[in-house]
């Protein structure tokens, strides 16, 4: 698979449940920041196909860069941290990174990992060793989730997770688990609720 095989499959699945913008007055503006030393970087800006509701109509940015060589990376940062200081709010929180890693010089899952949990400029999603591009959109929020399988209306998933989780982590009280549940009930995009747990954990550790 290459990069143009890669952003392809990428466009195709942001079709199927955004709506894309073919042109606005960020997208040249995006593409001229990036380093000359980034040969291979594209740019999607898109919304939710109801642009009735009022977070809807709100562009997402989503970048994507192939890089061959470690040196490239601080490069693929800095043209985000760029592209994103250009961009309005809250539009600079709905903003996303896909790293296409080819050639000789490939991370090990442990440095995918390690990038992909760093929060700085934007949520980012790098393409792991021997992962095809199905199961790399299937871990990012291009992915609709299918149908769940029916289950028992007695039962509340979410209060069955955090019980488990309670009794694994003495942290996880009933106090915190609260939180948690308010949390995820609540209208809170991806980045908010993401940012909102976060704080609830490093307050207790």
């Amino acid at each position: 698979m290459n990069f143009e095989e890669f952003t392809t499959f990428i466009s195709r699945s942001l079709e199927s449940r955004f709506m894309l913008v073919e042109q606005d007055e960020y997208m040249n503006s995006i593409v001229s920041l990036a380093s000359d030393n980034l040969k291979e970087i594209k740019a999607y800006r898109f919304y939710r196909d109801n642009p009735s509701i009022e977070q809807n109509k709100y562009l997402k940015t989503l970048l994507i860069a192939g890089i061959n060589k470690l040196i490239n990376l601080k490069e693929v940062l800095e043209w985000t941290a760029l592209s994103k200081d250009i961009l309005i709010d809250p539009e600079t929180s709905d903003i996303y990174l896909f790293i296409f890693w080819h050639g000789e010089t490939k991370p090990t899952l442990e440095e995918c990992l390690r990038i992909e949990a760093t929060e700085d400029f934007c949520r980012k999603f790098v393409l792991r060793p021997d992962e095809n591009e199905v199961s790399f959109i299937e871990r990012t929020f291009i992915y609709m989730q299918k149908n769940p399988i029916p289950l028992d209306l007695g039962v509340d998933p979410l209060l069955s997770t955090f019980s488990d989780l309670g009794n694994q982590y003495s942290w996880f009280d009933e106090a915190e688990q609260k939180k948690w549940r308010l949390a995820f009930n609540s209208n809170m995009n991806g980045n908010e609720l993401f940012n909102l747990l976060m704080d609830y954990k490093t307050d207790i550790l």
